[in-house]
C-alpha cells in the first residue's frame, strides 16, 4: 500500500474555483478589474528586483538548455558508438539532433536574442519615457489629438523580427517536439523487443541448465556401470576426463559439452542485451529530464517575441480610449492602465538587460 496520499484540496482552492465558475458565466466586475490592477500596481511599487530577475533568469535557463543539448548529443553519440551497428535508426537520430544543435536551430534562434533583446529595451523605454509620457502631459484637446497621432506613428512601426522570433522558436519546439515523440516511439518499441529476447533467452538458459543437470546425472550413472566393480574410481576417471570413443559416455559428454557451449553463448547474449537495454534505458533518461527545459525555454522566449505586439496592443488602446474625447484623460481607469503599462516597462528592461548579459558571458564550449 503507498505510504502517502493525494492531499485533499483547501477550501480556498474551492472558493477559488467557485469564482472561476462565475467569471465564465458572468464575466469580471470593474471593482474587481481596479482591484486586480491596483494590487499589482502595488507589488510592481515594492518590488525589490524579483520581477525583473524573474525576466533575466530566462537566460540562465537558454545556457541550461544549451548545455542539456550537448549533453544529450553526447550520450547519443556514445549510443551510436557502442549500439550503432546493432540499432541503424539511432544514427539518423543522432544526426536528427546534432541539426538541433548547429547554428541553424537554437544557437541561431536562441543566443541571437542578445541583439532583439536590446530592440525591445529601446521600445519600452519609448513606449514608457516618451509616449506614456506624452498621456500624462495631455492639457488640451490639441494636445490629445497630437497624442492621438503619435501613438498611432508609434503602433505603425515595423518590428517584423519579432514575428521571425516567434516563429523560430514555435518551429523548433514543434520539431523537438515531434522528435521525442518518435524517439520515444522507437526506444519503446526496441525496449520491447529486447524484452522479448531478454525473457526467451533466460527461458532458454533455464532449459539448458535443466539439460546439463541431467547429463551430468547421465554422465554419472554411465561411468559407474561401465567401471563396474572399478565403480570407486569414478570419481577420479571424471576428475581426469577419461573418455572411450565409441562408448554411450562419449556421446553423454559430447552432448553435455554441446549444451555447455550453448549455455556461455545464451549467457553471454543475454549479458548483450541487457546492456542495451541499459544504454536504451540512459538515453531515455537524458531525455526524460531535457523535456521540461525545452518546454520552459521554448515558452519563455516565445514571451520575449510577444512584447513588441504587447506594446503595439496597448498604444492601440490608449489610442482608442484618447479618440472619446478629453475627458479620458481624467478617467480613472485610463489612468490606473497608464500608470499599470508604465510601471510594468521597468522590471522588463532591466530583465532583458539581465537576460542578454547573461547570454554575453554564458560559458564558451
Amino acid at each position: 500500500m503507498p505510504t502517502t496520499s493525494v492531499p485533499a484540496p483547501s477550501q480556498a482552492y474551492l472558493d477559488a474555483h467557485k469564482v472561476l465558475d462565475r467569471y465564465k458565466t458572468e464575466g469580471v466586475t470593474r471593482a474587481e478589474s481596479d482591484e486586480f490592477i491596483k494590487g499589482a500596481i502595488k507589488e510592481l511599487d515594492n518590488d525589490t528586483g524579483k520581477l525583473s530577475d524573474n525576466v533575466g533568469q530566462v537566460g540562465v535557463w537558454a545556457i541550461e538548455v544549451d548545455e542539456a543539448f550537448d549533453r544529450v548529443t553526447r550520450g547519443l553519440t556514445n549510443l551510436v558508438a557502442s549500439y550503432g551497428s546493432d540499432f541503424p535508426p539511432l544514427n539518423d537520430f543522432l544526426s536528427e539532433w546534432k541539426g538541433y544543435n548547429q547554428a541553424s536551430c537554437l544557437t541561431a534562434v536562441c543566443f541571437s536574442t542578445y541583439a532583439h533583446s536590446s530592440e525591445h529595451v529601446s521600445v519600452l523605454n519609448r513606449f514608457d519615457q516618451v509616449f506614456l509620457d506624452m498621456v500624462g502631459m495631455i492639457q488640451t484637446d490639441q494636445d490629445r489629438q497630437d497624442v492621438i497621432y503619435e501613438l498611432g506613428s508609434f503602433a505603425s512601426e515595423d518590428h517584423d523580427r519579432s514575428k521571425e522570433m516567434s516563429e523560430g522558436f514555435m518551429n523548433l519546439k514543434t520539431d523537438i517536439e515531434d522528435f521525442v515523440v518518435r524517439f520515444d516511439a522507437y526506444i519503446e518499441k526496441t525496449d520491447a523487443e529486447l524484452q522479448e529476447q531478454a525473457t526467451q533467452l533466460q527461458q532458454q538458459i533455464e532449459q539448458l541448465k535443466s539439460l546439463i543437470l541431467d547429463l551430468d546425472k547421465a554422465i554419472a550413472e554411465a561411468t559407474g556401470a561401465l567401471l563396474e566393480s572399478a565403480a570407486a574410481a569414478e570419481t577420479m576417471v571424471g576428475v581426469v576426463g577419461i573418455v572411450v570413443a565409441g562408448t554411450v559416455l562419449a556421446v553423454l559428454l559430447a552432448e553435455r559439452i554441446a549444451n555447455t557451449i550453448a549455455l556461455a553463448d545464451s549467457q553471454k547474449e543475454l549479458k548483450d542485451v541487457n546492456a542495451k537495454q541499459e544504454g536504451l534505458a540512459n538515453i531515455k533518461s537524458e531525455f526524460d529530464g531535457l523535456r521540461p527545459d525545452i518546454a520552459l525555454i521554448c515558452a519563455k522566449l516565445v514571451l520575449f517575441a510577444e512584447i513588441w505586439n504587447s506594446v503595439r496592443d496597448q498604444t492601440v488602446h490608449f489610442q482608442d480610449q484618447l479618440k472619446i474625447g478629453l475627458e479620458q484623460v481624467n478617467n480613472e481607469r485610463f489612468k490606473l492602465e497608464i500608470e499599470l503599462a508604465r510601471k510594468l516597462c521597468k522590471p522588463l528592461i532591466d530583465g532583458l538587460n539581465k537576460y542578454a548579459e547573461q547570454l554575453v558571458n554564458r560559458p564558451t564550449k
